[in-house]
């Protein structure tokens, strides 16, 4: 059985991103100008994890995974899981290396993460861009629209529109909570419950 096909049965069986409405972090109202004040922050902030869940929603697939994501400076690791804890992939960068394991512990490499996931399963994550997306941080090409707090609402930029939807305090920074991606006929939902932040 092919990943794709594995893939869908997986999502086909999950129930339809009802926990989006509770299990993240509730949105807080922010001092004015505090989130360009940590912008600096954010943007020296290389070492963290986070545990979330991800929806994903295609013409053909609906349902929902969990998502772990530990970000060390410029390489990651990116492990996603199904409803009963069993492995989808593990996506990780190391030294410029590239390498994803997939359900059946067999490896793929490559140099562009997102042309790998896409192609192995059909989805298509913004890997690189979500390192900092993320985070709530822009990058310097995107186009920014920003809530009445000063903190990022939308994002525009290659070919994806960001709406966060909501925003936590951990350690002092202004995270996000949840947010919604969507690119073509792809819609993705990220509900994170927990970040850790390492100096």
């Amino acid at each position: 059985m092919s990943l794709p096909e594995l893939s869908v049965r997986i999502l086909v069986f999950t129930f339809a991103l009802l926990w989006l409405s509770g299990c993240a972090y509730q949105a807080q109202e922010a001092p004015a100008g505090s989130w360009q004040a940590q912008k600096t922050t954010l943007t020296q902030l290389q070492q963290w994890q986070l545990s979330a869940r991800l929806g994903i929603i295609t013409p053909d697939e609906r349902g929902s995974l969990s998502l772990f994501w530990r970000q060390d400076r410029d390489d990651y690791r990116m492990n996603l899981t199904n409803v009963v804890g069993k492995r989808v992939f593990d996506l990780t960068r190391r030294q410029g290396q590239i390498m994803l394991t997939d359900h059946e512990g067999q490896q793929h490499q490559a140099t562009d993460a997102r042309e790998l996931v896409l192609r192995l399963t059909g989805w298509d994550l913004p890997v690189e861009q979500l390192s900092y997306w993320i985070k709530g941080l822009p990058g310097e090409q995107d186009q920014v629209e920003y809530d009445a707090d000063g903190r990022p609402n939308t994002i525009l930029a290659h070919g994806w529109k960001l709406r966060y939807l909501g925003y936590t305090r951990i350690d002092g920074l202004w995270l996000p909570s949840r947010l919604d991606l969507t690119h073509n006929d792809t819609t993705l939902r990220l509900a994170i419950s927990q970040w850790e932040l390492e100096s």
